[in-house]
């Protein structure tokens, strides 16, 4: 113990000697700064693999046919060998109508490459570009051009009307696997470093963002009902005398 105190006192004055005070002051205060970073990088990494429950109860008013919501997911940190992340949103129908749930994926931020979708541009009102990918096209590449997977799925795409007050519900799910070693060693290299230096360079953003939206509609036949009543009875012709 006593060799590392006079270790540390023969670095600090050889500091002395050779930094002006205020550069001293800048030292610590950098170094304090790096802790601190490292600090809320260490705990981003050990709650990212956390599951999201979240939960949205459908109820359809007089006259509405078609509910959205948007649904965001923001995932801390990914990394080879990592947890799986699962991130569910709970849809249950409390209305007296039957509906049928879909979906479409507006955006996806994977690191520092940003998609927007045509249905997205068409949410945000913009114009959309030549070389934008449908909802479906960019929900296939998130799932297969990557060494880990990012997959969407609904346990049920039709929900029954509320009966005795019992709801139908479904769950949307959201997850995101990279195992140790995907079978691509050089995609794991890459991805893997590109990992690594974005969470270093952009310690407080979230590695992979997402925005969702999903529909909730009215079923078929209720629409159709609704949409289409019974034409009314033509008068019948009076009888000629």
């Amino acid at each position: 113990m006593n060799k590392n105190k006079k270790k540390l006192k023969i670095i600090l004055k050889n500091l002395k000697k050779v930094l002006k005070p205020h550069q001293i002051v800048f030292l610590i205060i950098l170094l304090v700064g790096n802790t601190y970073a490292w600090f809320v990088y260490s705990n981003k990494v050990s709650s990212s693999i956390d599951a999201h429950v979240r939960a949205w109860n459908v109820l359809f008013q007089s006259g509405e046919t078609v509910l959205s919501d948007y649904y965001n997911v923001n995932i801390s940190e990914v990394y080879p060998g990592m947890g799986n992340y699962v991130d569910n949103l709970t849809i249950a129908n409390e209305s007296e109508i039957a509906a049928s749930i879909t979906y479409n994926i507006l955006e996806a931020r994977i690191f520092d490459e940003e998609y927007v979708t045509e249905e997205g541009r068409i949410d945000n009102h913009e114009q959309v570009q030549q070389d934008d990918m449908t909802s479906a096209e960019l929900e296939t590449m998130l799932a297969t051009d990557y060494p880990f997977t990012i997959t969407f799925s609904l346990s049920q795409a039709n929900l029954s009307e509320i009966i005795n007050d019992v709801t139908s519900s479904s769950i949307f799910t959201v997850n995101v696997q990279w195992p140790f070693e995907s079978g691509d060693d050089e995609e794991d290299t890459y991805w893997g470093n590109k990992a690594y230096e974005y969470a270093t360079d952009y310690p407080l953003e979230p590695s992979i963002t997402l925005r969702v939206k999903i529909y909730v509609s009215q079923s078929n036949n209720n629409q159709n009902n609704q949409n289409n009543p019974p034409e009314p009875n033509e008068p019948e012709e009076p009888e000629e005398p």
